[in-house]
């Protein structure tokens, strides 16, 4: 009986651990309870220019700069940036424009032409929360798509 017990707990802690794992790395961005973020493709060629539709879907008003934001690339299970804007030596207003609810924004996004094939996704770090404050990476970012 004691041995069924330890191999149920066993059993348990292991299936809470893979879950927990699963849900962490297999969110691929593009929706939050506050943004949903689309692309207008899902295959982009080195060199492309992609646009990207970010819609409020809060019940708010909110708050956001497109002007700083990073590529991403998918390494085994984790995101790497890739490129980031501003460059060095660039620089962003830090105006914040305003969002309602229901509305949405549309910005263009350059897919650079050294950057290596795979996967990747665009976060918009400047984008702000129902709190005011910046949104986490998986939550400002748009759903993975494919270089070639």
């Amino acid at each position: 009986m004691q041995a069924n017990r330890i191999g149920l707990a066993a059993l348990v802690v292991s299936i809470t651990i893979s879950g927990t794992s699963c849900s962490v790395f297999s969110r691929h961005g593009g929706s939050s309870p506050t943004y949903t973020i689309t692309t207008n493709r899902d295959i982009y060629a080195r060199g492309n220019t992609g646009e990207a539709v970010i819609k409020n879907v809060s019940s708010r008003e909110l708050e956001y700069n497109l002007c700083p934001r990073r590529l991403e690339r998918k390494g085994n299970r984790y995101w790497v940036v890739a490129f980031e804007w501003p460059t060095a030596g660039g620089a962003c207003t830090t105006e914040l424009r305003r969002l309602p609810k229901g509305d949405e924004v549309t910005t263009l996004f350059d897919i650079p032409a050294g950057v290596p094939i795979g996967t990747y996704r665009v976060v918009f770090t400047g984008l702000r929360g129902k709190d005011g404050k910046t949104m986490a990476g998986d939550d400002a970012a748009s759903r993975q798509f494919t270089v070639r």
